[in-house]
């Protein structure tokens, strides 16, 4: 249930017949986020994801335009579709790199092809279906709809009408939106109609701007919240060292001196960052899931252990003497 750190058990969406496993594998970093990561790897770490019950698989057609789905498609082809639950994203279109706009700089291998927005009920339909090639699954438990931030009029006119026909037919159990901002997360739920949101890096050791008005409006309403980003894209991982990055870029030296003294408090404890990172997210109610970016075997099992690590009382408290983290904040 949400609010509990246990992560080998699956929970209802929302209000929606979807139900995920409460923790699971993001899909952009085997899809080449930053820097490349071998067929190999990908493949291994999906499968030691899917073993080690991180069974909520989350990608996107933009993961590596096509590269990340593909992959896991690879995986899952082969086992029963009760082993795994799988969520991808529409709003954006898959094409050849001459067709359309400059493929995005993240990615270390676009493989010729390029990623346009188009959140149109065809374009919605188009996206589908490439997904499904990739994926090798015809269902999805859940759809949602990709960085519409800026334009919400059009996910929600255009693309919510699409998934909802989708949702309607049995072809999607929940429908949803995937966004960094909470604030545009929080527009698209008074819209109103969406089972849940995946909000990345936004509610984080960090960082718990979420629990203002997202999150109690979220509660109120029964939808869910899958959280990713528990890293803040990787300084909660490294603990605040020299050259770690936050939100995508490299920190800034506040961040950084913040990061650097909640790893102190953790260590000082006998816990590491990694383990209150996650466990935090997983603590409160509002939150439904939590998937994690993984980009190796060996990244998948030391967040395995980090879920299974126990995490002192005493470390919530000092984080929250120190004016670290929320008052309010629920902790494990």
């Amino acid at each position: 249930m949400p609010g509990e750190t246990r992560y080998d058990v699956k929970v209802r969406v929302g209000e929606s017949e979807a139900r995920v496993w409460r923790v699971g594998l993001g899909g952009a970093p085997i899809g080449g986020l930053f820097s490349q990561v071998t067929e190999g790897d990908a493949l291994s770490t999906v499968g030691a994801a899917l073993e080690s019950g991180l069974r909520h698989l989350d990608t996107a057609p933009y993961y590596g335009m096509g590269m990340s789905e593909e992959r896991i498609g690879k995986v899952i082809g082969g086992r029963k579709r009760e082993e795994y639950t799988i969520s991808t994203k529409v709003g954006r279109v898959l094409m050849p790199a001459g067709d359309g706009p400059p493929p995005g700089g993240e990615w270390s291998d676009t493989r010729g092809l390029t990623a346009a927005f188009d959140f149109s009920e065809d374009g919605v339909r188009r996206s589908v279906e490439g997904s499904r090639a990739r994926l090798g699954v015809w269902d999805f438990d859940v759809l949602f709809i990709h960085d519409c931030d800026g334009r919400e009029d059009e996910a929600v006119k255009r693309s919510y009408p699409a998934l909802k026909k989708m949702k309607e037919a049995g072809e999607v159990r929940a429908i949803g939106a995937g966004l960094n901002s909470h604030e545009t997360a929080l527009k698209l739920a008074k819209a109103g109609g969406f089972d849940c949101f995946l909000l990345a890096g936004r509610y984080t050791l960090l960082e718990q701007g979420a629990m203002d008005e997202f999150f109690p409006y979220c509660t109120d309403r029964k939808i869910g919240v899958i959280a990713g980003g528990a890293f803040n894209s990787g300084i909660l991982a490294s603990g605040g060292r020299p050259g770690a990055t936050y939100d995508y870029v490299q920190a800034p030296p506040q961040v950084l001196e913040r990061a650097r003294r909640i790893r102190e408090v953790c260590e000082e404890e006998g816990a590491s960052l990694r383990a209150a990172a996650l466990q935090f997210v997983l603590a409160n109610r509002a939150v439904t899931s939590l998937v994690i970016g993984c980009r190796s075997p060996a990244e998948v099992e030391q967040n395995a252990r980090a879920l299974r690590e126990r995490v002192p009382g005493e470390v919530w408290d000092r984080l929250k003497s120190q004016r670290l983290l929320r008052e309010d904040a629920p902790t494990p």
